[in-house]
């Protein structure tokens, strides 16, 4: 047996070169193979990204315009400067001008917020 044990020791160290030059190959065709399954994974998941990210942006870029109906807003306030203007130029006068005037330009004040309440909703 021990005879046995030395021989194959002899034949071992005989084709050592031979066993390590094998063994050398199967270590780098494994980590070659490694390398091109994870640089194919990596690529692929790249890919996919990209191309997710791309299709967003083309569903998102789509832009939508809203218009709105100002008209009304602006005839109100018009009419308020108005009816502010005429409070300042009323204010000068006798009282009992200024009170007929306060109560006709808030009615009208009143009709102008109506109208353009109507012209909002009529607008929507």
């Amino acid at each position: 047996m021990s005879q046995e044990k030395v021989d194959l020791y002899k034949e071992e160290k005989k084709n050592r070169k031979k066993i390590m030059r094998r063994e050398k190959i199967r270590t780098r065709l494994t980590v070659v193979a490694v390398v091109v399954v994870f640089g194919f994974l990596i690529g692929w998941f790249s890919w996919a990204v990209y191309n997710n990210v791309k299709n967003n942006q083309a569903t998102t870029a789509k832009a939508t315009t809203t218009e709105l109906d100002l008209s009304a807003i602006e005839s109100y306030t018009t009419a308020l400067n108005s009816y502010v203007t005429e409070q300042k130029t009323g204010s000068d006068s006798t009282s009992a001008d200024a009170s007929t005037a306060t109560a006709s330009d808030s009615s009208a004040a009143s009709a102008s917020s109506d109208a353009s309440v109507s012209s909002v909703s009529a607008a929507q």
